[in-house]
């Protein structure tokens, strides 16, 4: 179901919470994804916010390394059918690399991986990137917007200001996943996410048994009490016989 791939967490990446499910490729060592998609705009995040959320999650932010990569991604945000919203991918320039493309300029060459990948494979939108200080990059995804000169604002690149709130994807490699799958899983397999341990819960259930405690201790002298009690009525009725 699509709803495997939409996880809906708090704006802020401290709080960011791996509510969803990961989907694999098929083959040993696959990369796992999730798609972050938020419907309301004030839950989105910035670059580095998301950058956060996907390492917290033991995961980073999406490198794409081919045009068969990119079509699965393509794939599953079509699967998801989500509204107008780019998605943050995990494509930078260096901080003090903002003037040197100018604006206008060919900065393309400028641009790494957070994850350390080397894959120059790009999908530009047809006029970008612009350089300048734009040096964060989304895939394109609005489908209600009206087509340009490249077609449809889908699924290409574009630098964009890095404070900008947007969705994100983030990807999971064997070495870095923090939930790895069982090596026969194939393409469908999901994986569902732990769940967080809640302080508050822990909390209630300490504050219960405290109170059972104050109950009880109280008790015990009137529970001897009575014990006595009855003990020495049994022994006068003995007598009595």
């Amino acid at each position: 179901p699509t709803s495997c791939w939409i996880f809906a967490s708090q704006p802020k990446a401290d709080l960011f919470e791996a509510r969803g499910q990961r989907l694999c490729k098929a083959g040993n060592g696959r990369p796992c994804y999730k798609l972050a998609y938020f419907s309301e705009l004030r839950r989105r995040l910035n670059f580095g916010e998301a950058d956060l959320a996907c390492r917290r999650d033991g995961g980073q932010l999406l490198s794409v390394e081919s045009a068969s990569e990119q079509k699965i991604i393509e794939q599953l945000i079509t699967d998801l059918r989500p509204t107008d919203g780019d998605f943050w991918i995990g494509l930078r320039r260096n901080h003090g690399d903002e003037d040197s493309g100018g604006g206008g300029g060919d900065c393309s060459s400028q641009y790494h991986w957070l994850d350390g990948t080397k894959s120059t494979f790009r999908n530009w939108h047809w006029d970008e990137p612009s350089c300048g200080y734009e040096v964060c990059v989304v895939m394109y995804h609005q489908p209600s917007a009206p087509p340009g000169l490249g077609g449809l604002y889908m699924f290409q690149w574009n630098d964009d200001n890095c404070e900008t709130k947007h969705n994100f994807i983030c990807k999971y490699t064997a070495d870095k996943s923090a939930d790895p799958s069982p090596p026969n899983s194939t393409h469908a397999d999901t994986f569902p996410s732990s769940v967080p341990w809640n302080p508050s819960n822990h909390n209630a259930k300490r504050s219960t048994a405290l109170n059972v405690i104050y109950i009880i201790i109280p008790t015990i002298p009137l529970i001897l009490l009575l014990l006595t009690v009855t003990g020495v009525c049994c022994f006068k009725m003995i007598i009595a016989r």
